[in-house]
């Protein structure tokens, strides 16, 4: 894929809606994808070119218009988005990184959508299940518990939770978003910060 700006209806060629949810897409970009290759120092295989099960994770990055009246983004709006990339590229899960402004901050979400095989044998590809958000995150004053998260996330290289594989490092940022984000202290974290007011950064629509 080009370093370019995709269309959201090129890119989501068979998921996409036309609805106010999707109208909020302004731009998309394919940022990479994390597959064995990486790890091994290998060229990655082309997303256009998997055709069938494949170990590895895409990323997207998609900027978003500013809602009417300075809103930001609901979480069944980010949710929606989320789960039409991992239905268009139901081969391999797919992590989407959202930005998006109101007249004062620019914030960052990451959405995380849980892929399920199919009970029938014969579907090919996962189908995409529940989404876990961490959104609302402020890019210039990120409160201290996205910051704790944020760096959890960062891929351990040595000791215990080494990641030195993509089944690996998919186990270990599964266990960050499932552990962290639905831990009522992190609740409690936001909603007792500096930033009080967000308290709506994190659930599952």
């Amino acid at each position: 894929m080009s370093d370019d700006p995709i269309e959201p209806r090129e890119i989501l060629e068979k998921t996409y809606k036309d609805n106010d949810n999707f109208k909020l897409i302004n731009e998309v970009y394919f940022l990479g994808i994390v597959d064995d290759a990486a790890f091994d120092g290998y060229g990655s295989l082309a997303p256009e070119k998997i055709k069938s099960d494949y170990d590895g994770l895409l990323i997207f990055g998609v900027s978003l218009h500013t809602r009417e009246n300075e809103l930001l983004p609901t979480r069944s709006q980010l949710a929606e988005i989320s789960r039409a990339f991992n239905r268009q590229y139901y081969y391999t899960p797919v992590v989407v990184i959202f930005k998006y402004e109101d007249t004062t901050n620019d914030y960052l979400a990451f959405a995380n959508t849980e892929r399920i095989k199919y009970k029938q044998e014969w579907r090919e590809g996962e189908k995409a299940g529940k989404v876990t958000l961490l959104r609302d995150i402020d890019i210039k004053n990120t409160h201290a518990g996205h910051q704790r998260i944020l760096n959890e996330l960062q891929i351990p290289s040595t000791g215990r939770n080494k990641v030195d594989s993509f089944a690996s490092l998919y186990e270990y940022w599964q266990g960050v978003f499932n552990v962290s984000l639905l831990n009522k202290n992190f609740y409690k974290e936001l909603s007792t910060g500096i930033f009080g007011q967000y308290k709506k950064y994190t659930s599952h629509p």
